[in-house]
């Protein structure tokens, strides 16, 4: 008996080898019609039970294949090329393109919204799309890829546009945004504008204006339509290294057509001659020929003469050429003392950028003080009153009258008028286009006194007293024009009074009092409400004890509230508002009876920021919220806001 043949052993997989590769068709065939269910069945009776198998086995699992969609992608594309089963044709005005119904509508609303309508159409006219723009379209369809470039972008964006297709505007819109240079932006502008580029459109207007200079010396730049260049002088974005550029700039641009000059008046009046300082216009500006014959641009040069000429005017005179391009707001701290251990006084400004961290140092003041209060007006930063020496036996017998205005454009202090009275410890507010200083004392005692400063004649006038003298008050102007006076030292104790004056009739008027006595605190309208802010007020072993508390005014209902109180206490502080935006309300309306009175807050809103540094230790120093900063190139001063 022959011996049995042993069946041959099946060669398993190695892990590391792979899958092996399945072949279809060839000599051996499978036979369908085998493959019922009953074979099925079959072949499955050879598994074991269901419940025998561990879970993840009898359960299976999901598999893919990562390549899949790029491989279908580019076998659509070969079936396009071949015109397999192809079911549609685009038509431009000079080529014809054969496509798939399915393929376009999957990527394109346009398509998907016609072929929904009408599922039978054949042929789609597209005589505004350039073949190019449409080839790449289809491209883009098939493969999900394109070839981008500056000479083809704008018949792409066109298609994509036409056809609804955002991811490829997407696309188009990033590719532009990665070539913006000097030499592109206003291609790139011009495009994103034609096309509805928003995003892209608003990145290449911040490229122009921050580097307008180095593109005013490219070919593009002269090629900019009057409109155009007519904007960008306008914009208060501009950065220049200073206005002279500016003037240059709208020279060369007059310049390259002739027929352009008929424009130089109302293109150099965009010009900010007044920004420019008196010697840089009469060795920069006065020498060009057209300042001097043209009549319309010599009258702007006698006019920004003139605004340098009559600095006391300048207030009235205040407009968009005065104001510098630029600008960046900033907080401002104006002399004091630089610590409660030393005797010496500060000259110093110090000036910190709104959202920055860094304080820097701004400029000087004239004459060194503390206690002197500082009001912004059209601009221009005032500082007046104070004390020239720090004695803290007797602070008000050194108090001043003086007046100085700082002028942030260029760095320069203009002394005015003295007040009418020697002041420390007094408000100073401006309303009206005109400064007030309230109270306060000086070596005659506490005054009740009230004055007005006129900008215009340089003088200070009276006005109607308090009828009770106050010192180390705070004051804040209603959105009414009124001035609201609160808390302050009187009759030798802190208190709660305030009361109201309006400029419009010289006449003062008792507003409800604060929930809370105090003095040395500061005060700020933001909004329609006024805020008062820190302070403090007698312990019971009459020591000096911080307040807090902050309390809101509602003029409309003439209450006061509290809000979120102080995580620290200070005193002779300075508070400006940040906007003039109203924040969401957290105060709760305090109800008083005789003998009680209930404060509550529904949320806090006062933090200490992490990124934000202190201020260099400086008491009794005037605070101010100033003017935006100049532009880089143009120095540290401040731009004011006009």
């Amino acid at each position: 008996m022959a011996p049995k043949k042993k069946a041959a052993r099946q060669k398993k997989l190695a892990p590391e080898q792979g899958s092996l590769p399945v072949v279809l068709g060839g000599d051996e065939k499978i036979e369908e019609a085998a493959l019922d269910i009953e074979k099925l069945n079959q072949l499955n009776g050879l598994l074991p039970e269901p419940g025998s198998l561990p879970s993840l086995v009898s359960a299976g699992s999901e598999v893919s294949q990562p390549e899949h969609g790029a491989a279908l992608l580019e076998e659509l594309s070969r079936m396009r090329q071949e015109r397999f089963l192809t079911d549609l044709e685009l038509a431009t005005k000079t080529k014809a393109f054969d496509v798939h119904k399915l393929v376009m509508a999957s990527c394109s609303q346009y398509f998907r919204e016609l072929l929904q309508k009408d599922p039978a159409v054949r042929r789609v006219e597209l005589p505004s799309l350039s073949p190019l723009g449409l080839a790449t379209v289809i491209t883009y369809a098939y493969l999900g890829r394109v070839h981008l470039s500056l000479y083809t972008i704008g018949c792409t964006v066109a298609a994509a546009t036409r056809l609804q297709m955002p991811q490829l505007l997407q696309l188009c819109a990033d590719f532009l945004l990665r070539e913006l240079s000097v030499q592109t932006c206003v291609y790139v502008w011009n495009i994103a504008g034609a096309y509805r580029l928003a995003a892209v459109r608003e990145a290449a207007r911040r490229f122009l204006l921050e580097n307008f200079a180095e593109f005013a010396g490219t070919a593009p730049f002269t090629q900019l339509t009057l409109e155009q260049i007519t904007a960008f002088l306008q914009d208060d974005a501009l950065e220049l290294p200073s206005e002279v550029t500016a003037f240059q700039v709208a020279l060369r641009w007059l310049e390259f057509d002739p027929k352009r000059l008929r424009h130089a008046a109302g293109l150099l009046s965009l010009v900010r001659f007044e920004t420019i300082p008196a010697p840089q216009l009469v060795s920069e500006v006065q020498p060009v020929p057209r300042m001097m014959l043209d009549p319309d641009c010599h009258r702007l040069l006698v006019d920004a003469m003139n605004y340098h000429l009559l600095p006391h005017q300048q207030n009235a005179m205040q407009s968009r050429r005065t104001r510098v391009r630029g600008g960046r707001r900033a907080l401002v701290v104006v002399g004091g003392r630089p610590s409660l251990t030393e005797r010496a006084l500060s000259r110093e400004l110090l000036s910190r950028e709104a959202g920055g961290s860094a304080w820097s140092s701004l400029t000087q003041l004239p004459a060194k003080s503390f206690n002197q209060s500082v009001a912004v007006m059209d601009g221009f930063l005032y500082v007046a009153g104070g004390e020239d020496q720090n004695d803290a036996r007797n602070q008000a017998k050194h108090a001043v009258s003086t007046l100085c205005r700082y002028d942030p454009r260029f760095n320069t202090w203009l002394h005015l008028a003295g007040m009418r009275q020697r002041r420390t410890h007094f408000s100073l507010v401006a309303t009206g286009g005109q400064l007030f200083a309230i109270g306060g004392r000086s070596a005659q005692g506490i005054l009740s006194t009230v004055e007005c400063y006129v900008p215009s004649t340089n003088t200070w006038h009276p006005k109607a007293g308090m009828e009770l003298p106050r010192c180390c008050h705070a004051s804040a102007v209603l959105p009414s024009g009124e001035i609201l006076v609160t808390g302050g030292y009187i009759s030798a104790a802190y208190s709660r009074s305030v009361v109201s004056y309006s400029p419009a009739t010289d006449r003062w008027g008792e507003r409800p009092g604060l929930g809370t006595p105090r003095g040395w605190h500061c005060a700020a309208a933001l909004g329609e409400r006024a805020y008062v802010v820190g302070g403090s007020q007698l312990g019971p072993k009459g020591e000096r004890v911080d307040v807090l508390a902050v309390e809101v005014y509602e003029p409309g209902s003439a209450q006061w509230s509290y809000s979120a109180p102080l995580p620290l206490g200070v005193s002779t502080a300075g508070t400006r508002p940040r906007s003039a935006t109203r924040p969401p309300s957290s105060a709760t309306t305090r109800k008083q009876t005789p003998g009680s009175r209930k404060r509550s807050c529904r949320s806090p809103l006062w933090a200490c920021p992490a990124a934000h540094s202190p201020c260099p230790a400086h008491s009794c120093h005037g605070n101010a919220t100033a003017t935006p900063r100049a532009p880089r190139a143009a120095g540290r001063s401040l731009a004011p806001a006009v």
